[in-house]
């Protein structure tokens, strides 16, 4: 049946649809799990989260709103679906960072930030759209970098694509909506996040946002760029800002050389010809941004809070306004590139606002290339809490504890509803056999199951086995920790079954969400650092093989 659809696809992607949004699309990639396995595993991603389903990936071109807001133009992005997948699936729409060269955008799997999209696709279960943005893939023009209002459009008219396409290309959606990007697609996810939730709730319904290392305040943290007579690891951010404004507003300049000195209002369109790397151009440039400024407009700028430029980049802050759907800013304390304060600013204001769901989550002392893959892994944990691939089938289950501590003669038994056709049992304990709903001769501990059917639709489901009845008989496989309640440091001990053998810990607050995930320990005491966490009431994992022991922890202020 796959290859069926597959020429389908490939007869139909030059054809015009009667919609108004999906233009065209081409099967340009269909990825096995040994392909998807062989990309992730040099990523250290897999280790993570294990590609289950192949995956079908699409380039769609869709019409969309141009630059100057005054019509419509052609756009392109991708579009990767779970192979053979018919359960209702959510919709994770992923932004990519900054590009310079044209051509390095998802619709033709340039770079790395496609493969966001395909973990989430096949590690996930999810339909991922991923917008090359105005000016870049076949998109004509000079992209309009770090604008608000292209940024959302190009987005959302993509997830409008995306809808219009599920019965051509064959699957089902969830009305489940999820956001995330990195860097300026930080600043890109945001901006569609607040349009969709501003202007089209009765459209689209988001289920959670997470943006990262995101420039949300471009007018207040991130303008220090500008002003500052100090070395910046990115200069090229500052003429593609001002020239892609340009491009979106139309009037700020009549000529380059009223903004820049020379010789760069002459090389500057050279060098953002669309064939140079963000590398290259940084090569090129002063290490002081300001430096290729004409000193004039650099000291107007500097002096009035309503020079134009101050207005155009109020105009495209992102920090001011009420989310209502739950939004994770991640970012890192180290970020050379975008300033952290963003998210922290971000996070204030919009509590201030009357916010409820949003938290700034601090990732560590990491660079801004080094940040990425732990807010990606982050963000996927934080969806996990709310995405639903269920297609409605439900668990539930039958338990007999153990008799007495120490023993292993508990056993579960799972019963599933509204699962359609041949289940699949994936008991996540690697000394128990899969493919099977009843489990005997269990020890006590916590064992979680992937239920699967036919449709693709999973879910997890989660066990404790305890003892019926001990008197005086303590487990000596629990793992201890204190204070508890803490403050800003905890002291872990594991138990003797873990020496010298690698374990996770696990944090989660009270919504299930993650908020600290440290694999790889092996030390028999371990202090874990909770300064960074608001208080509350969490809990605390430790995992390692078939051990999973979970216990709750208080953290006060």
């Amino acid at each position: 049946m796959k290859r069926i659809l597959t020429a389908i696809a490939l007869i139909c992607s030059n054809v015009a649809f009667s919609q108004n949004y999906a233009v065209s699309y081409e099967l340009i990639h269909q990825y096995n799990l040994a392909e998807i396995n062989s990309i992730l595993g040099a990523t250290g991603i897999s280790t993570f989260l294990t590609p289950t389903f192949e995956v079908d990936y699409y380039r769609v071109t869709y019409n969309t709103t141009n630059a100057q807001g005054t019509g419509t133009t052609l756009a392109s992005g991708a579009i990767a679906v779970p192979a053979g997948v018919s359960c209702p699936m959510p919709i994770f729409s992923y932004q990519h960072g900054t590009q310079t060269v044209k051509t390095a955008v998802p619709s033709n799997r340039a770079g790395d930030e496609f493969k966001v999209g395909l973990i989430a696709c096949s590690a996930k279960g999810a339909i991922a759209t991923m917008p090359d943005y105005l000016g870049m893939g076949v998109s004509t023009g000079f992209h309009p970098y770090v604008n608000s209002r292209t940024e959302a459009s190009a987005t959302i008219d993509l997830l409008r694509a995306c809808r219009e396409l599920k019965d051509s290309i064959g699957y089902n959606l969830n009305n489940q909506l999820f956001l995330l990007g990195y860097s300026q697609g930080g600043h890109a996810t945001m901006a569609a996040f607040k349009e969709l939730e501003t202007n089209l709730s009765n459209e689209f319904t988001v289920t959670a946002c997470a943006p990262m290392s995101g420039p949300y305040y471009v007018s207040g943290v991130q303008a220090q760029t500008i002003i500052r007579d100090t070395s910046y690891a990115t200069p090229s951010y500052l003429p593609y800002v001002i020239m892609g404004q340009q491009e979106a507003y139309g009037n700020l300049y009549n000529s380059l050389s009223e903004i820049f000195i020379p010789p760069y209002d002459s090389l500057l369109p050279l060098y953002f010809n669309g064939t140079r790397s963000t590398g290259y151009i940084n090569n090129r440039l002063p290490d002081t941004p300001n430096l290729i400024l004409d000193p004039v407009l650099f000291d107007d700028f500097k002096n009035d809070p309503n020079h134009f430029f101050r207005v155009v980049l109020r105009d495209n802050d992102l920090h001011n306004w009420r989310p209502q759907a739950p939004l994770n800013m991640y970012y890192c304390t180290q970020d050379e590139q975008v300033f952290f304060e963003n998210s922290l600013v971000a996070r204030d204001t919009m509590h201030a606002l009357g916010a409820t769901h949003v938290n700034a989550v601090n990732m560590g002392a990491y660079s801004h290339s080094g940040c990425a893959q732990l807010c990606f892994l982050q963000g996927f944990f934080f969806f996990g809490s709310y995405a639903d691939w269920s297609g409605g089938m439900t668990v539930s289950d039958s338990v007999v504890q153990l008799s007495t501590a120490g023993t292993s003669d508990g056993s579960i038994s799972l019963q599933v509803n509204n699962g359609v056709g041949n289940l699949q049992f994936d008991w996540l304990d690697n000394s128990l056999t899969d493919s099977i709903s009843s489990q005997n001769n269990l020890a006590g501990g916590n064992y979680q199951i992937r239920v699967s059917d036919d449709r693709g639709c999973y879910v997890f489901h989660n066990v404790s086995l305890g003892v019926t009845a001990v008197s005086g008989v303590q487990d000596e496989s629990k793992f201890s920790f204190g204070p508890n309640p803490a403050t800003d440091r905890l002291n872990i001990e594991v138990p003797d079954l873990l020496n010298n053998r690698e374990y996770t810990i696990i944090l989660s607050d009270i919504d299930g969400r993650i908020v600290l995930y440290l694999p790889g320990i092996n030390s028999k005491n371990f202090q874990l650092d909770l300064s960074t966490l608001n208080q509350g009431n969490y809990m605390l994992g430790i995992e390692s093989g078939s051990y999973r022991k979970f216990e709750a922890l208080q953290i006060l202020r």
